[in-house]
């Protein structure tokens, strides 16, 4: 039985690109979210050569983006699942 055991690949490097990626992606999103529903405040302060205030809230809006795009990484994709394993079979699941 053990012969017929193959070896598992490393799954860490997969998860951590799935986490730079959804960072990344998240970050993109929370700022376009925060554009869509602060439209008119960004672009009244530009017009009044604020640049501080809207960078600040993109910025903000993109982190908070980027973090519940980390933390809500579903679980079957992280390196620590194992799959489901019936009752009676210990073998891994393929």
């Amino acid at each position: 039985m053990t012969a017929k055991r193959r070896k598992r690949i490393n799954s860490w490097p997969d998860f951590i690109f799935t986490i730079i990626v959804r960072l990344l992606c998240g970050g993109v999103l929370g700022g376009l979210a925060c554009f869509v529903f602060m439209w008119r405040g960004i672009l009244n302060a530009f017009a009044h050569n604020n640049t501080r205030v809207p960078l600040v809230v993109l910025s903000v809006c993109g982190i908070v983006g980027g973090l519940i795009a980390v933390f809500t990484v579903p679980r079957w994709q992280t390196p620590w699942y194992k799959g489901v394993i019936a009752e009676n079979d210990e073998t891994w699941p393929t």
